[in-house]
């Protein structure tokens, strides 16, 4: 166990605990700031420096396991208080550590019907990360994505259907709080229906109270009346609620006035990373900006200790009331205390000889294979599935070089006889053709587009975009004369650039091109029980979209 100077300390009252700490270290107890290991030694003398004069709290943010959990092991040493490790895991540990198994995308998730299934995936993914003893993940999403073209959202999302993320939303949160993980629902006042990335500049939400009431704050509201532990707020303008489009971020009339004191929120209000474009090209002095709004934790300054010194300075001018700070440092102390973080003995540290164990959870891959299952969603079933194993069967792979691919041959060939052909990426038509005329013969023939990208790091369309629309298009073509089967492992959204999909017999949705999917396509195909519904409507589709016999 950790030797912490003036473990004492810890044991007693928050209040007392405030009394002791001078204004700088109340300040930065409010900061959360990133740590990579690949920090140079600059960076990390610097971010002991922060520790020791009381930071509140990291936010890890690169993929190597062992060397972060070392570096924050050498950070907590240096911690008058322990320091809250957070994460951005929307989907998981594998968010940030690849040792762990990905569960699906949020817009995938948005294909179940049962909140019952997301409970249990926060819980998993609450366990995951309390092992860590990483205790606030930033999920989660609860934009409502109805814009085909958001370049940030968009997978990220449970989808459309308003009532579905505030109760997917509600439901995660559950099940990571039961696992003594907090969540943060983001991103305040709504990311969703929008084109611009707030990473790289500010986006400007243009609709009317009552749109926004009635579906950008409604999940909001639902997760705050189900007690959600800690809300974003997002670098937004909405000159609905705030006529001089300040982002929301920064806007004491959107953090204050109205998720404050209209919605009535308690709880934990923090700031999206104060390094992104969307609010730090504009505003040089965005971290004392969103404390003056009303932020209780600032995310990612820029420059922490710059940020400590500039709020010590306001102080200095009579601009802000120490009442105030000791409230804000109090709302995180007492998420440590909740957290088991402030106990007499408690130590933060991580044995590193036990992470590979960690991160090896066989029953929580055994269930992200069955939400993959339960995920797939047909579009089209003029044949009706599942397909009979006594037909020989050809199987073309579209991004042959994708091991994905390679995995879903294997797996077919466990339910029939087939033969496998590849198209490669970006081909020729002239390619596709010789492809083509080879499967002419065969009764089936199966399609999947691959991505070869199992992990993809983006949320938005161009990322899982498998195929261009003419290239598609020829392939689809063959339906005309055969019995075509489609899997795609990709984007719902894509549909809309891919009409010609009505040429295959059936169309199957499978979000992401991974080892869960490629194996709940297959047995969808050879198996059926296909449940998922379009979480967004495209293609022709609306939102909760199920295909049964189609002629």
């Amino acid at each position: 166990m950790l030797a912490l100077t003036g473990i004492a300390l810890y044991a007693q009252d928050i209040d007392q605990m405030i009394s002791s700490m001078s204004r700088k270290e109340k300040i930065a107890q409010i900061v959360i700031v990133e740590i990579e290991s690949a920090d140079d030694s600059v960076r990390r003398a610097a971010k002991a420096q922060l520790a020791r004069q009381g930071l509140g709290g990291l936010i890890v943010m690169d993929d190597n396991l062992t060397a972060n959990m070392r570096l924050i092991n050498d950070l907590q040493k240096e911690a008058k208080i322990p320091m809250m490790v957070t994460i951005d895991g929307e989907w998981g540990a594998s968010m940030r550590y690849r040792e762990y198994a990905y569960f699906p995308r949020a817009m995938q998730l948005g294909a179940l019907r049962d909140p019952l299934h997301i409970y249990r995936m926060g819980r998993l993914i609450g366990e995951e990360l309390s092992q860590l003893k990483i205790f606030v993940n930033f999920a989660p999403v609860v934009d409502i994505n109805n814009n085909p073209a958001n370049p940030v959202i968009n997978t990220r999302s449970f989808g459309e259907d308003r009532e579905k993320v505030a109760e997917f939303g509600c439901a995660y949160m559950k099940g990571m709080k039961d696992a003594g993980v907090a969540g943060s629902a983001k991103h305040f006042p709504g990311h969703g229906d929008t084109d611009v990335d707030s990473h790289k500049g500010l986006p400007v939400l243009t609709f009317n109270r009552s749109r926004l009431d009635s579906l950008e704050l409604y999940p909001f509201r639902r997760m705050i009346s189900e007690g959600v532990d800690m809300i974003m707020i997002g670098h937004l303008s909405v000159p609905a609620l705030d006529p001089t489009g300040t982002p929301a971020s920064i806007s004491s009339t959107i953090v204050t006035d109205i998720l404050r004191k209209e919605l009535g929120f308690n709880g934990i209000i923090i700031t999206d990373a104060l390094q992104m474009k969307g609010v730090a090209t504009d505003y040089a002095d965005a971290s004392l900006a969103a404390y003056k709004a009303g932020a209780d934790i600032l995310l990612m300054p820029l420059d922490a200790s710059a940020t400590i010194r500039d709020l010590d300075a306001a102080f200095e001018r009579g601009e802000l009331s120490e009442t105030d700070l000791d409230e804000r440092v109090r709302k995180m102390l007492s998420l440590k205390k909740r957290c088991g973080m402030l106990a007499n003995g408690y130590s933060p540290l991580i044995e590193i000889s036990e992470l590979a164990t960690m991160a090896k959870r066989p029953l929580t891959e055994a269930y992200i294979q069955e939400l993959s299952d339960r995920s797939m969603t047909l579009v089209r079933n003029k044949s009706r599935l599942p397909l009979t194993a006594d037909v020989k069967t050809a199987y073309v792979a579209y991004n042959s070089v994708s091991d994905e691919s390679k995995e879903f041959f294997r797996l077919m060939t466990n339910y029939c006889d087939a033969q496998r052909f590849d198209i490669p990426a970006g081909a020729t038509p002239a390619q596709i053709d010789s492809v083509h005329r080879l499967v002419k013969k065969y009764k089936n023939v199966v399609v999947a587009f691959h991505s070869g990208a199992p992990m993809p790091s983006s949320g938005g369309p161009k990322r899982f975009a498998q195929i261009d629309s003419a290239s598609f298009a020829r392939i689809a073509s063959w339906g005309k004369r055969q019995n075509l089967f489609g899997v795609y492992l990709g984007n719902p959204y894509d549909l809309n650039r891919m009409p010609s999909h009505k040429l295959f017999d059936t169309f199957i949705i499978g979000y992401s091109d991974n080892k869960f999917n490629n194996k709940a396509a297959v047995r969808a195909l050879y198996l059926g029980g296909a449940q998922g519904v379009l979480p967004v409507a495209a293609g022709g589709y609306p939102c909760g979209f199920k295909a049964d016999r189609v002629k």
